[in-house]
């Protein structure tokens, strides 16, 4: 904080105590002559504003959130980290809340949050809440929907999905299966699973799914499960990168020969810029997502009108080496 006060800059360009604090906040009504006194009056003494007490004036943190099941996913790690980056950009800071699977954790974050920690909020949960939890806080969600009122953003999931499942028809696979972890509240994820069914009936292929409701941590189970029942599947679209992680790590150790044997598309691969990568993917994009989010958090913050309720962006089709 500056050892000098706003009322010696004020004293020092000759101008009155509100007059600077309008200069200070890019206030339209003062004349260019006077901006610069102020402003060489700042110069001269070193005036550094109290960020503190103006924050505490307009009631704000300058904080936006992110609340997330776990950190330890890559997901979630490369979703933290464009979302940090998209706040940096606006002059917020960025706090990450993880509710470990707790709904009551949950619960207790967004109240916390609510009392002045934070203006606002991305939330991400495996739970169905009340609307009403998020009135004091400003809410964007990515997939899930908690409300009429709560902003989605979200890509493509039907279309991406559709387009991900053809491919591995067009690429001579005669028993596609799909597998996935249901969400538990509702969610554009659940797209997947509708649109794997729809190219399969189109097809007059008779669809596999094993679809569950698990913890991070725990999507290993759903594998065995696919392998246990449909030994001779020979295309998998898979809802996720965890489970296309496990899933490729499985077949390796089965001594099957991808993509001779069976071919693999997952839905949100790593991110790999202009790289190929191992297994192909409808990559999300995270980065225009993150943007979104951030700008739509603090349109609700400024209490703006006609705010975007859902906002939806396409998947990029890469082409990996776990198909033909």
């Amino acid at each position: 904080m500056s050892a000098h006060t706003i009322k010696e800059v004020a004293k020092l360009s000759g101008v009155g105590i509100a007059t600077v604090s309008r200069v200070l906040n890019n206030s339209p009504q003062i004349s260019e002559e006077t901006r610069k006194k102020v402003m060489k009056a700042v110069e001269e003494l070193g005036y550094v504003p109290n960020s503190i007490g103006k924050r505490l004036q307009q009631k704000r943190s300058y904080v936006l959130a992110i609340i997330i099941p776990v950190i330890n996913h890559p997901y979630f790690s490369r979703l933290i980290s464009e979302i940090e980056l998209a706040a940096d950009k606006r002059g917020y800071s960025l706090l990450v809340a993880s509710s470990q699977h707790r709904i009551e954790k949950e619960k207790e974050i967004i109240k916390k949050l609510a009392q002045n920690e934070a203006d606002g909020a991305l939330f991400v949960t495996h739970y169905e809440h009340d609307e009403k939890e998020f009135q004091n806080l400003a809410i964007v969600t990515i997939d899930r929907h908690l409300g009429e009122n709560i902003p989605i953003v979200t890509t493509n999931n039907y279309e991406a999905t559709k387009q991900g499942v053809e491919y591995l028809l067009e690429k001579g696979c005669k028993k596609v299966a799909f597998i996935g972890t249901k969400p538990s509240q509702t969610s554009e994820v659940s797209l997947r699973e509708k649109a794997y069914l729809d190219v399969m009936e189109e097809h007059q292929l008779n669809p596999i799914v094993i679809n569950e409701n698990v913890n991070h941590g725990e999507e290993e189970s759903l594998i065995d499960k696919l392998f246990a029942n449909y030994q001779d599947v020979d295309g998998v679209f898979v809802s996720g990168i965890i489970l296309a992680n496990l899933l490729t790590k499985k077949i390796e150790k089965l001594k099957l020969n991808m993509p001779n044997d069976i071919q693999v598309v997952s839905y949100d691969g790593e991110f790999f810029g202009d790289e190929k990568p191992y297994i192909t993917t409808m990559e999300q994009p995270l980065n225009l997502m993150a943007e979104k989010c951030v700008d739509l958090l603090i349109k609700i913050i400024n209490k703006e009108e006609n705010i975007d309720k859902f906002s939806k962006f396409d998947c990029r089709f890469v082409i990996g080496d776990t198909t033909k």
